[in-house]
């Protein structure tokens, strides 16, 4: 038993053909259905890189992203993130996750090592190399998110020149968290990300990521959502 629950958990892959945008050639692609980088330390890299969702023609040199579905599992770090690119894959993966059906059953495994394990769906590959960060520097992905409002509003009153419309989360090379500001997908500044902010944040939200922390999307809309849903309360 314990052998087939790890045969279940074990990366699987299927090659493609991908035609090239701007010459129209065709080459071979893999595809990575599941990724487990403790079977494969070597694929956490190549999804931090983007390696594995970008290839090269080798006719003409043109730089190709692959968008696929994928589901991440890191065992020594206990989480699991779903890469569902698109609303309706998004929302298959949620129900997936959700309802633990057979195919999602068969992915995850089962067994008493299941539990403390975190699971989330995000729809962009950036998501995705952002929550691996989150969560291998052992932070919680929701406060963060809430952070991620407080910062965004003292930048717009301390910068008024600042034009971006996203913020991520990073650690850099010396181990500082740090927040990116980004705009349409490029980081063009970045701030140190204060660990007291975090942890002031993690106590004064602590109930309502309680209440409402059992989502498998967190981002900014579950932030905006959480606390409509708290103050309609009040």
């Amino acid at each position: 038993m314990r052998q087939l629950r790890r045969e279940n958990r074990m990366s699987e892959k299927r090659i493609e053909k991908i035609r090239c945008p701007k010459c129209g050639g065709e080459h071979e692609f893999t595809i990575w259905n599941r990724i487990n980088t403790e079977l494969d330390p070597d694929l956490r890299e190549k999804v931090i890189s983007g390696e594995l969702f970008r290839t090269v023609c080798p006719s003409c040199g043109q730089t190709i992203d692959v968008i696929y579905p994928c589901l991440y599992h890191q065992m020594g770090d206990k989480f699991m993130i779903y890469y569902a690119p698109g609303q309706e894959a998004m929302r298959q993966a949620v129900e997936a996750f959700r309802e633990g059906t057979e195919e999602i059953g068969i992915k995850r495994g089962s067994g008493p090592d299941e539990e403390g394990y975190t699971y989330r769906v995000v729809g962009s590959l950036y998501d995705l190399q952002e929550k691996i960060a989150i969560f291998e520097a052992g932070l919680d992905d929701r406060v963060i998110e809430i952070c991620k409002v407080y910062i965004g509003s003292e930048l717009q009153e301390s910068q008024k020149t600042a034009d971006f419309d996203d913020l991520r989360y990073y650690r850099d090379q010396n181990g500082h968290d740090r927040i990116a500001l980004m705009k349409e997908g490029n980081a063009f500044a970045s701030s140190v990300f204060p660990r007291d902010l975090y942890k002031g944040i993690s106590e004064h939200y602590k109930a309502l990521i309680e209440r409402h922390g059992g989502e498998t999307v967190i981002d900014m809309n579950w932030v905006m959502n959480s606390v409509s849903e708290e103050e309609k309360k009040q």
